[in-house]
């Protein structure tokens, strides 16, 4: 399970992570994924055609609405393959932010 890409900066409240899990891509976010986080996400470039099936929430510890749509965002090409991504061991935190957006029917929540 190697990373094909990562944004985390030192400076920055958390990171995402796109691994590889079972031979599948999936988001592991971390820290507070807020809008300086999305910003060094998108400044660090196209990922090329590697579409998470998952997001691993588990170590993110504060979700702002950037960062959930970015999460949406990143794992619409699976909705439009037929697929449910997984949203996997979402903190307190990050559950509300989710089902308070009314984004809850898109994920399947595991954990």
């Amino acid at each position: 399970m190697g990373a094909s890409h990562r944004t985390h900066s030192p400076e920055l409240p958390g990171a995402i992570h796109l691994v590889e899990e079972d031979g599948e891509p999936v988001l592991r976010l971390s820290g507070e994924v807020d809008s300086l986080v999305v910003d060094d996400w998108h400044a660090a470039g196209p990922r090329g055609s590697r579409t998470a099936v998952a997001v691993d929430v588990s170590a993110a510890t504060f979700l702002d609405c950037r960062g959930l749509r970015l999460l949406v965002r990143e794992t619409e090409p699976t909705r439009r393959s037929g697929r449910v991504p997984e949203l996997r061991h979402p903190t307190r935190a990050v559950r509300r932010m989710v089902e308070m957006s009314g984004a809850a029917p898109l994920f399947a929540t595991v954990g």
